[in-house]
């Protein structure tokens, strides 16, 4: 699916049917992901990897033990890129994962071309397969989540920092779920790169976000959210995927 990062239409609050607005380049056509042999397989062992840690929170939550065995908050030096133009998240998130897996980067423009980004935005199924081309170890895949996966999603954020593998998300992004927004984004691409588990019930994420909503300075970069707030945010957008 090709991910819009296209700003916000101002007169969104006129026309109901545009409440959100456009993205910053999250394309909202509904694609398909084509897994290859190899994803298929690292999905399925990325699986159990989310199934066993799952019931190390489970236990740990209904035990009311302390913090995560596995580091009780972390973070990895993302470095952000600001997206270029208002429906280019896709390219400056590609070039933010590749920078700190690969130390270097190419230009957002190259990455712009290689995904297919247009100004309706980037096709989301395809983050994995440029990140795969260029990554020098390991292979990113395309996951859904379904809304009784929290704990599973949660699990897949974590280890995506502990394995220094940024995991790529698109969001539908409100400022209740999102607190440093001003304005709802229908679609919208960026990177994990932290997660704060000393309390699994309050538990935060860092997200390393290419967009500066508004000029402010507020959304662009490292920034902290509540985790529970991002997971809504993923499973609000219409595809609630993840690229880990």
């Amino acid at each position: 699916m090709k991910k819009v990062c296209a700003l916000l239409i101002g007169f969104s609050l006129v026309l109901p049917q545009l409440a959100f607005g456009a993205g910053t380049g999250d394309n909202p056509t509904p694609t398909l992901d084509v897994p290859t042999k190899e994803q298929i397989l690292e999905k399925q062992r990325s699986k159990k990897l989310e199934e066993e840690y799952s019931s190390n929170i489970k236990a740990r939550m209904s035990n009311s033990v302390g913090p995560l065995a596995n580091g009780e908050t972390r973070t990895i030096s993302v470095t952000h890129f600001k997206q270029e133009t208002g429906y280019w998240c896709g390219p400056a998130t590609v070039k933010q994962v590749l920078h700190f897996l690969n130390g270097s980067s190419k230009t957002q423009g190259d990455y712009a071309k290689e995904l297919g980004t247009t100004t309706a935005g980037t096709d989301f199924s395809l983050i994995d397969d440029i990140l795969n081309k260029h990554i020098k170890t390991g292979l990113y895949t395309y996951q859904t989540y379904a809304a009784d996966r929290f704990i599973a999603w949660q699990s897949r954020m974590i280890l995506s920092v502990d394995f220094e593998k940024p995991a790529v998300l698109d969001l539908k992004i409100t400022p209740k779920e999102l607190p440093n927004y001003t304005r709802n984004i229908s679609g919208h691409i960026l990177n994990v790169s932290g997660y704060d588990a000393r309390d699994m019930n309050k538990a935060k994420i860092r997200l390393t976000d290419p967009f500066d909503e508004g000029g402010r300075g507020q959304t662009i970069g490292n920034k902290w959210y509540d985790m529970s707030g991002v997971w809504k945010a993923n499973q609000a957008h219409f595809r609630k995927a993840a690229i880990v």
